[in-house]
């Protein structure tokens, strides 16, 4: 048998495409502001910040601006209450930032604990954090240290600070000085003393006349209603809430007690009845009463007696919970009826004469989701496209990242317009001066207004985020599958499920509603008609 011989030979084959180095991906960059009140002066720091950082990453040739993290009116001494820095680490852990800019420490987070763990985990998650008042750049591992001992020296001044308004506010009571409020019967004199608005006080006596005669607060609320009187924002959807606070407002009476409440720890703010742990102070005939202190007496025995036992009950968020709107404007709530979960208007509940939409049961809600759902992602052929709808949810999230920069970057070209406008001393003195100017204030309005309407947008979807994220879970085990079959309809049968897609409700009619999707789109669902699109 002959044997074939192989020749032994090495080719070298050029490259397609030239071996040129890929240009560094930019840095994603955010900032994080952060101002403890909403007076005036904080107000320009948070304007002024804001201007500075986003001129300061876009000036920056190789970073990306991602976002501008905010939290107004927030205490820095507890993270809890701090929506804007947990949805910056909820898109740190996402692997969504690189680089975070903030002002100082104290404005980071006045807390010694939680400013360390939170550098920590950004450190873990590969995120830097630079501080502009320090200098301190987390890449750097010595500065833990720095850290916290800044950290430290910021919770010493938060708790200084605290004593001192602590010690203000309490001299002012011994003085004889109560910090007014607005309340039904009362305002504020020129002199600062506290005057009697009659009209209002009538009110106030009426309420406490009919609760010493046996009547609920929910059942004077409703004859409140029907004779529309005015609460002090000049609405008439009065509450047994409402009625109730009036009742117990010992200030009625003329005498006022101080320290009702107390803040356990400057740390963590939480704000505490006033049991007997604290002093308090009584302020005896300090303004015209309302009502005779044995009239007050009275209905605090009636109260007393009416009072169930103080049993605190757990607040149950549910899927549809805060996103189900009346056409009355009210926001519906859920109950439970005979073996059935039923939603209703707050108005309703208040009185019909307010609102005469009947309650809904959940199940009608997850039909009109479903056939939201059917409309928008059913083919022809009666399959989902499972992808599709994975795909679309992830799109959003970062559909509504661009459309928000866009609207921030439109804002500053606006502003920069005014100012020019503002400041051409060739134009000031002109005919046509004004009107100029009044245009480019109208079209800075008109951004920062939808610039509002996009932050509260995203309010939404962050609150969301966890059942998209979940859907999208979902999703990938079923991807591949062509036909619909029991496991989809077992996720499709869940609210939490439809939830991903669907951001609010309308109720329009008993048998009417619009369906506002993630991505802005609305859908009107008649049961009775059919399906209309509204983009």
């Amino acid at each position: 048998m002959d044997t074939l011989s192989v020749e032994k030979r090495v080719q070298r084959m050029d490259p397609l495409v030239p071996d040129t180095p890929k240009e560094p991906a930019k840095i994603r960059t955010a900032a994080y502001i952060r101002v403890s009140s909403l007076s005036d002066e904080q107000e320009g720091s948070l304007d002024n910040q804001k201007q500075h950082y986003t001129q300061l990453i876009r000036s920056n040739p190789e970073w990306r601006m991602v976002d501008l993290f905010i939290d107004q009116g927030k205490s820095g001494t507890s993270t809890v209450k701090r929506p804007a820095f947990n949805r910056m680490m909820r898109m740190a852990r996402d692997g969504e930032l690189d680089l975070i800019l903030c002002k100082s420490v104290s404005r980071f987070a006045r807390n010694v604990t939680d400013t360390i763990d939170a550098i920590r985990a950004f450190k873990e998650l590969g995120v830097r954090l630079v501080f502009d008042k320090e200098g301190i750049d987390t890449a750097d591992m010595t500065s833990e240290f720095i850290l916290t001992l800044l950290a430290a020296t910021a919770q010493e001044e938060s708790r200084s600070t605290s004593d001192n308004i602590t010690w203000a506010i309490k001299r002012q009571f011994e003085q004889g000085k109560a910090p007014y409020r607005r309340k039904l019967g009362y305002r504020k004199g020129e002199d600062g003393n506290w005057e009697v608005i009659e009209h209002e006080a009538r009110l106030v006596r009426l309420a406490y006349e009919q609760a010493a005669k046996g009547y609920t607060a929910a059942q004077i609320a409703r004859q409140f209603i029907m004779r529309k009187f005015k609460k002090i924002n000049g609405r008439t959807d009065w509450s047994a809430t409402t009625i109730r606070l009036i009742l117990r407002n010992r200030d009625y009476t003329g005498d006022v007690i101080c320290q009702k409440y107390y803040v356990d720890s400057y740390l963590t703010h939480q704000r505490k009845v006033n049991r007997g742990e604290r002093e308090k102070i009584v302020l005896r005939g300090h303004h015209e009463p309302i009502i005779e202190k044995e009239l007050f007496d009275t209905v605090q025995a009636v109260l007393d007696k009416r009072k169930k036992p103080n049993e605190r009950r757990e607040i149950v968020r549910y899927p549809l919970s805060s996103r189900m709107t009346c056409h009355c404007g009210g926001t519906l709530h859920r109950y439970e009826c005979r073996n059935k979960v039923r939603w209703r208007c707050e108005n309703q509940i208040k009185s019909k004469a307010l609102c005469k939409q009947t309650s809904i049961e959940e199940s009608l809600i997850k039909k009109v989701m479903k056939e939201a759902m059917m409309a928008r992602f059913r083919s022809e052929k009666g399959t989902y496209p499972l992808g599709k709808m994975a795909k679309e949810l992830s799109r959003a999230i970062s559909a509504r990242d661009v459309e928000y920069n866009q609207l921030r970057l439109n804002l500053e070209r606006a502003l920069l317009d005014e100012s020019l406008v503002l400041f051409d001393t060739d134009l000031i003195g002109k005919p046509n001066y004004q009107e100029q100017l009044d245009e480019r204030k109208q079209m800075r309005e008109e951004i920062e207004q939808k610039l509002k309407q996009k932050e509260v947008w995203r309010s939404y979807l962050e609150a969301d985020h966890v059942y998209r994220e979940q859907a999208i879970n979902v999703l990938e085990t079923l991807k591949g599958m062509m036909e619909p079959n029991d496991r989809f309809y077992e996720h499709w049968n869940h609210t939490a499920f439809l939830r991903a897609w669907v951001t609010r409700i309308e109720i329009l009619s008993p048998m009417s509603f619009r369906i506002v999707w993630f991505d802005g789109i609305n859908t009107e669902i008649d049961l009775q008609n059919g399906v209309k699109w509204n983009e």
